[in-house]
């Protein structure tokens, strides 16, 4: 049995607004072991990078805030650490690769002074040649040509697939246990981010750690992950392994999600036709439906599902596999 890092128990998220409160992240639960991949998808909105923020506890509050729930890093409830105590487990143990490396990485300093302020926070005893050497080290363990160059050039300079690379020598750069990757490879093209992907599990095989990696892209969840926590309106509606999540999904959400991955027909020579799509939108923080949130889209919605009986609760319908729904596809 792989070695636990990180535990989410019941984490609730939510945000004060000028119409009210919402709750972004509603009762979560997910494990994340040594060496393994956590994958967690769903459509822009359904609290996915909510969840990873939190862990990082890098919720703006106000208007934010951790409304309930525990992160335990290691048995220690993240939540209640001291915040000066936080940021030496923030970007030393738990590390995040953000979304976008062009507004993540600062204009006006190179890359190796961004990789170095990270050893200076948290390696204080290395000397400013060891961080140097360091951070040319990083780049080259991250593939990037000429590191000796490139450690004195400025973002702007780099190709995007460079930043990103750049991004993850940052994250990697004090061999964190756990590695939070929200999006890593949007706006890349296919060829970078089969690299960029390829390079994370060649890393984590390496090192040893734990990855959860966000993303609405299902593509990217079945080359890189262990495990799946499917996400709908701050709520996780089926978890397993990444196996049974693609030969047997049992919600229609996640049915309809790796329906609308396009295909190439090898009999025919062409793609299939056009995509199926989960018609609808995804209802409103603010105006959910009683019962299940998915009702609205769902094409084997009853009178069960929309309200007499409260909202289903996440359940398990075989070994491993956990489903939110009053009607699981069989």
């Amino acid at each position: 049995m792989a070695e636990k890092i990180l535990e989410v128990k019941d984490l609730v998220v939510e945000f004060r607004t000028d119409r009210g409160t919402i709750t972004a992240v509603n009762g979560v639960n997910f494990e994340v072991f040594k060496g393994q991949t956590l994958g967690i998808v769903g459509e822009s909105g359904s609290g996915k990078s909510v969840t990873a923020l939190s862990i990082m506890r890098l919720i703006p509050n106000p208007p934010g805030r951790v409304a309930g729930g525990e992160i335990l890093y290691r048995g220690q409830n993240v939540l209640d650490i001291p915040l000066d105590e936080m940021r030496s487990i923030r970007g030393n143990k738990i590390a995040m690769i953000f979304q976008e490396p062009m507004t993540s990485l600062n204009p006006v300093f190179t890359v190796g002074n961004q990789i170095e302020e990270v050893l200076e926070l948290h390696q204080k005893e290395l000397s400013k040649q060891q961080r140097t050497e360091k951070a040319i080290e990083m780049l080259k363990l991250v593939g990037i040509p000429s590191p000796e160059k490139r450690v004195h050039e400025y973002p702007h300079q780099l190709s995007g697939g460079m930043r990103q690379r750049v991004m993850i020598a940052m994250s990697l750069a004090c061999e964190p246990d756990i590695l939070i990757a929200d999006e890593p490879t949007t706006a890349l093209d296919v060829t970078i981010q089969a690299q960029i992907l390829e390079l994370m599990k060649k890393l984590q095989t390496e090192m040893g750690m734990g990855i959860i990696m966000i993303t609405h892209d299902l593509g990217v969840v079945a080359e890189t992950c262990d495990d799946v926590a499917v996400m709908y309106c701050g709520q996780i509606v089926e978890q397993s392994d990444v196996k049974t999540l693609f030969g047997h999904p049992r919600h229609p959400y996640t049915k309809g999600l790796i329906e609308s991955i396009p295909s190439f027909d090898s009999t025919t020579g062409g793609a299939k036709g056009r995509l199926p799509t989960i018609e609808g939108m995804v209802p409103s923080l603010f105006d959910l439906p009683s019962g299940c949130n998915f009702q609205n889209r769902c094409a084997h919605v009853t009178e069960k599902c929309r309200g007499p009986h409260g909202e289903p609760k996440l359940e398990p319908v075989s070994k491993g596999q956990m489903v939110r729904c009053f009607h699981p596809l069989s």
